[in-house]
């Protein structure tokens, strides 16, 4: 995306790359398409604006976090796909890593520390599991089925390189002379220690991990060099940031306290605590936001896998409608949803506050006088629910006040999905006009890095606003809607196929 100082985007290109699923619970990328694609989407808005590369201040980057492959820095050769995020295979392994000895020991130990010192970082070590979604766990499953790769991987004098996308991306852009990342990519790893900002040895130590594989960590407007590759000019990249955490900034959540959601695929919860890291009880990990010129910022995050995806799955399979916009209409067509209620997840299991990776969806209370009208918005309610899971949980964990959240994402287009989000959270929700905060946060860092803009006030100035929205229930009928959530979630635990 082409982004002018107004933070418009006056010229896009866009790719969507294949998924590679040959086997039960893979999730891969091609490292190959994913560069092309990044190069022909670059060449394509500087051609269709009609634009030399000098023309352009410099370039931001942000990528999907915690997926990664392997390569050789030296003749480019790649020893993995792009393992994605999503990819389960490690699951057992995970599971085994996290009660074998070393870890329940650690586990015990910190847990002692935690309540003689009240040590943040002891309380975050006490919590330590290693769920699929890290890359740290799926790269050490990676490694022990693949001798061969594992054996050149440990020696000190290999030429093998481990990067998360934008690592990969990076590499390619600069025609190898940079392997880097930033701050934000690497905490969502699980193989940084978010209070050294070092590699956590106790962590890719035991996990066979060796760290002269891994790639520079830089501060998030760092110095990414330059790519030569668009004409006969350079274009200087001074920002890699993950996705969430530009999307944080991209809604200007600057201060501390602010909180914002993304509604795509899955939704995301995330929270600014400023300068110092916050862990939740119940297994939420300070990640680090950003540093920007050596000052971090640091964030709390809660997800769920299931949210764009569940309504996709609705139209496939169950054609309730032909196109997702449609969902709105109907929600809004019933005055409410005649007691039907849909838990959204699929095969991820649920997460905070209940973490159970055996529950699954469910749909509850269908009577003969259930309309598709009322199972949809039994599903936007569900996704709202789960976001209030989440707020509500931080909320309570850290003793943040929150009394606003900005709303971004595909799904977060829905008008219902926002009225009925404000409604059962009790506070304003605030939609941005602009879609691709993403994309417009790593815009943010990177010119406020070259003076493209001048401060972050500028930045605050020119961020568009759609709508405000405001609860319209009551507290008592809030209470009443969310303590039978819970209920229905509570059925849903431990769920064991026949």
């Amino acid at each position: 995306m082409l982004i002018n100082k107004q933070g418009e985007i006056i010229t896009e290109a866009r790719r969507r790359p294949d998924y590679i699923m040959e086997e039960q619970g893979q999730v891969e990328q091609d490292p190959k398409q994913i560069w092309q694609y990044s190069r022909e989407v670059i060449e394509e808005v500087i051609e269709k604006q009609g634009i030399n590369t000098s023309d352009i201040e410099c370039m931001g980057m942000t990528t999907q976090r915690a997926s990664f492959c392997m390569w050789d820095k030296k003749s480019g050769e790649l020893y993995s796909n792009i393992i994605t995020w999503q990819d389960k295979r490690a699951a057992e392994y995970a599971d085994e890593m996290t009660n074998k000895f070393f870890f329940k020991f650690l586990r015990g130990f910190t847990k002692v520390a935690h309540a003689l010192t009240r040590s943040t970082k002891m309380l975050s070590a006490s919590m330590l599991r290693f769920p699929t979604d890290y890359a740290s766990i799926r790269t050490a499953y990676f490694l022990e089925k693949n001798p061969k790769i594992n054996e050149l991987v440990q020696d000190p004098n290999s030429s093998v390189a481990w990067g998360t996308i934008d690592t990969w991306i990076l590499w390619n852009l600069t025609e190898g002379r940079i392997h880097a990342s930033d701050y934000s990519n690497v905490s969502s790893t699980a193989m940084l220690d978010p209070f050294t900002l070092k590699w956590n040895s106790i962590v890719i130590d035991n996990l066979g991990i060796p760290t002269h594989i891994l790639p520079e960590i830089k501060d998030t407007n760092g110095d990414f060099g330059v790519t030569k590759l668009f004409g006969d000019g350079q274009i200087p990249i001074k920002c890699i940031v993950a996705d969430q955490q530009a999307s944080l900034f991209g809604q200007c959540c600057f201060e501390f306290g602010d909180m914002k959601v993304t509604n795509g695929t899955g939704s995301f919860v995330d929270i600014n605590t400023g300068s110092e890291p916050f862990a939740s009880k119940r297994r939420l990990y300070p990640l680090i936001a950003w540093r920007l010129d050596g000052e971090i910022t640091y964030m709390l995050e809660g997800l769920s896998h299931n949210t764009g995806n569940i309504i996709d799955w609705i139209q496939e399979e169950l054609e309730f409608f032909d196109e997702p916009s449609e969902t709105e209409e109907m929600a809004f067509s019933v005055d409410s949803t005649e007691g039907v209620f849909f838990l959204p997840t699929f095969t991820s299991g649920i997460s905070f506050p209940y973490w159970d990776p055996t529950a699954r969806g469910n749909i509850f209370g269908i009577s003969l006088k259930t309309k598709k009208e009322h199972i949809i918005r039994a599903v936007l309610n569900g996704i709202c629910f789960r976001i209030k899971d989440f707020v509500t949980g931080i909320i309570q964990d850290t003793g943040i006040d929150v009394d606003k959240i900005k709303a971004d994402g595909g799904v977060s287009q829905n008008k219902y999905v926002l009225q009925f989000l404000s409604d059962i959270l009790g506070m304003e929700v605030e939609h941005s006009k602009n879609p691709e905060t993403t994309a417009l946060g790593a815009a943010f860092i990177a010119g406020l890095s070259t003076g493209f803009w001048e401060s972050r006030e500028k930045v605050k100035s020119i961020r568009k606003i759609d709508k405000v929205y405001t609860p319209q229930i009551e507290e008592e009928r809030r209470n009443e809607l969310y303590n039978t959530w819970k209920d229905i979630v509570r059925r849903s635990l431990n769920y064991k196929p026949c």
